[in-house]
């Protein structure tokens, strides 16, 4: 039996095969307004790694990878989140770019 509080086995990041990884910035009202979290969100959702962060600049980065098809999903997941109605974002993808993928093993919010 494994109890609820026991610890987990140590996963040992790593680089899938495949995988690719996109450096995305984010610019106008998108830090004050938790965009941070629904981007953790969309990446839990799109089953992709990597950190989001706010910068000093008022823009958001965010890193993520995963298999080409996951990361164009998070990308139109956190589109539609910033075209909804129902948010306080309001703002746009200022750049990406590809980047070399590191090992992850979970996405991040970073701090400053």
């Amino acid at each position: 039996m494994r109890w609820p509080w026991s610890r987990k086995p140590k996963v040992e990041p790593t680089i899938p095969e495949g995988a690719v990884r996109k450096r995305l910035c984010y610019s106008g009202k998108v830090q004050a307004v938790g965009f941070r979290f629904t981007i953790d969100g969309c990446a839990d959702e799109a089953g992709v790694t990597g950190w989001v962060k706010n910068m000093d600049d008022g823009t958001v980065l965010c890193e993520v990878q995963g298999t080409p098809k996951q990361v164009a999903h998070f990308m139109d997941l956190v589109q539609q989140q910033i075209d909804s109605p129902k948010t306080w974002i309001e703002g746009g993808l200022a750049s990406a770019e590809y980047v070399d993928p590191k090992p992850d093993t979970r996405f991040s919010i970073l701090n400053l």
